[in-house]
């Protein structure tokens, strides 16, 4: 199988090839894309390369959704595999085009999307039967890692502060530390040598490593999130700063939990493709009215871009790096937006109550 790398799709593909091990399958996991972003496995290409070279086997594909930026070359190279060399069964829970489904389906790939990240993290050891409080926490602490809003009664704020805050920024930046720490030596040899975070998933399946465990070696060797210079508007914090690499998101929500906004606006930058982008983010635990608010935002001021992420978490691909200078202008708009409708709403509710 293939997962993702982020640490939703860690534990998506910790919890699979588990349930799949125990069940008596011969199976292994692989990452979909180098650490080091210098590698041409790090690119979408490198991903359809990656497919390209494995044997006959079925293959699970976890958590990967098809690249705007390059489709062809990956959807080519799953339905080429189903053809000539095992099933594919494709599972995710991004949103998608109805055209990438129907491609994928009408060659011959099996494919399941899910409404939740806390769903997918189960999949598989639900089709095997898999029931035990080991997949489940796994899988809670995976629908942690990516805010699924699904699980928020039932992440306590100790939780959400050690996986988004601590545990997140090692699993990205000291892999190989966090390896060692957990007594993995061997694992921790491969992925400094590889760079396949992989490595770290087999060991943790293979051993029945608990999420508790990996949480605590986290808090022994990493340091609270740092978190960019920063200005609010309303209920809208922002930065022109660019965060650490692969930590963007995370940053978001430190920006939201340490302000108390509603909705964080920030630039990244993706080596891999070469991209800026503005994130827009709601806090997770926000209402639904501030998702629907930077859904019609999203949709007015961008629309026709490649908008990715999902409702109330949009990462838009910036045409130039000029373009991070307007986001103090974004957060202003978006400001203005949420207020009018909180207004409206308060102004509805009081016209209903007389």
């Amino acid at each position: 199988m293939i997962s993702d790398t982020d640490l939703h799709g860690f534990s998506c593909g910790v919890n699979a090839l588990k349930a799949l091990r125990d069940s008596g399958v011969d199976a292994d996991i692989y990452s979909h894309f180098s650490t080091n972003p210098s590698e041409p496995a790090s690119t979408p290409s490198g991903l359809a390369l990656l497919v390209q070279s494995l044997g006959e086997y079925d293959l699970y594909i976890l958590d990967i959704p098809v690249d705007a930026r390059n489709p062809r070359a990956y959807i080519d190279a799953l339905v080429s595999h189903a053809r000539h060399k095992g099933r594919v069964i494709w599972m995710d829970h991004h949103g998608h085009s109805p055209w990438v489904v129907e491609e994928l389906k009408k060659n011959g790939v099996l494919v399941a999307v899910y409404q939740t990240a806390y769903d997918i993290a189960l999949a598989v050891p639900r089709m095997y039967r898999k029931s035990d409080s080991w997949y489940e926490r796994w899988a809670l602490l995976g629908a942690a890692a990516d805010f699924d809003e699904s699980v928020k009664e039932r992440v306590s704020a100790e939780l959400e502060v050690a996986v988004a805050e601590y545990l997140d920024p090692v699993y990205k930046s000291r892999l190989v530390e966090l390896a060692r720490a957990l007594g993995l030596e061997a694992y921790a040899e491969h992925i400094k040598v590889n760079g396949q975070p992989g490595w770290f998933a087999r060991a943790v399946a293979e051993k029945g490593i608990e999420p508790e465990q990996v949480i605590e070696a986290a808090r022994q060797i990493g340091k609270p999130l740092l978190v960019p210079r920063y200005s609010i508007a309303g209920d809208v914090v922002y930065t022109t700063e660019l965060p650490p690499v692969g930590l963007a998101w995370k940053t978001a929500w430190k920006l939201c939990a340490l302000t108390g906004a509603k909705v964080a606006v920030l630039p990244a930058y993706n080596p891999r493709a070469n991209q800026y982008s503005v994130i827009i983010a709601r806090y997770w635990r926000a209402d639904d009215s501030v998702t629907s608010a930077i859904e019609e935002y999203v949709g007015r001021k961008f629309g026709g871009r490649q908008v990715i992420g999902h409702p109330g978490a949009r990462s838009v691909p910036l045409v130039s790096q000029a373009e991070i200078d307007d986001i103090p202008a974004i957060a202003r708009e978006l400001s203005d937006m949420l207020a009018s409708k909180a207004h409206a709403q308060s102004r509805l509710a009081s016209v209903s109550y007389a």
